[in-house]
C-alpha cells in the first residue's frame, strides 16, 4: 500500500535526502547541529486547551535557562515565553491598518531573527523566507518591527 506525502512530510523527506547527499559529499556534518538553541512547540493537536499543555510549555522554557533569554544589556530579551494562542483580533486589526482586508480564516504569525549588522544579509534572508512562504501557497501581509522599550 502506498500513501502520498502531504506538503510537510514531503518537505521533511526532501530535507533528509538533501542532508544525506550533502553528508556524502562532506559538505554537511549532522554532529554540528548542536551549536544553537532551539525552539520548542508544545501543542494539543485537537486544539482543546488543557493545563498539561501549559505545564509542559513551562518545562520547555526551563530547559533553556542557560540562555536566560536576556541580551547582553541585561534589559532586552528575545521574547522567550509562552503564547497560548495567536491573538487574531490584534493581527487582523493590524492588517486593516496597513490597508488590506483581513481574511475570514485565521492568520498565522512568524517570528524571524534576521542578521543584525548587514542590511544585505537581512534582505537576502527576508527573500528566502518570503519565497518559501509563497511557494507553500500562503500570503504575506507584511513585516512588522516588534516595538521595544529601551528604558
Amino acid at each position: 500500500m502506498t500513501t502520498e506525502l502531504n506538503q510537510g512530510e514531503q518537505f521533511v523527506a526532501d530535507f533528509r535526502a538533501n542532508a544525506a547527499a550533502l553528508t556524502t559529499a562532506n559538505a554537511y556534518n549532522p554532529e554540528d547541529e548542536h551549536d544553537a538553541c532551539g525552539v520548542g512547540f508544545i501543542a494539543a493537536i485537537d486544539g482543546k486547551p488543557r493545563r498539561s499543555v501549559v505545564e509542559k510549555g513551562i518545562e520547555a522554557l526551563k530547559a533553556v535557562w542557560h540562555r536566560g533569554a536576556v541580551d547582553a544589556d541585561g534589559k532586552t530579551g528575545d521574547g522567550a515565553g509562552i503564547q497560548r494562542r495567536v491573538p487574531q483580533k490584534f493581527f487582523k486589526d493590524h492588517v486593516k491598518v496597513i490597508g488590506h482586508r483581513a481574511p475570514d480564516n485565521k492568520l498565522a504569525v512568524g517570528q524571524v531573527f534576521l542578521p543584525r549588522i548587514s542590511l544585505d544579509a537581512q534582505e537576502a534572508c527576508r527573500c528566502i523566507v518570503e519565497t518559501e512562504i509563497l511557494r507553500f501557497g500562503y500570503y504575506i501581509y507584511g513585516w512588522r518591527q516588534v516595538p521595544i522599550n529601551v528604558d
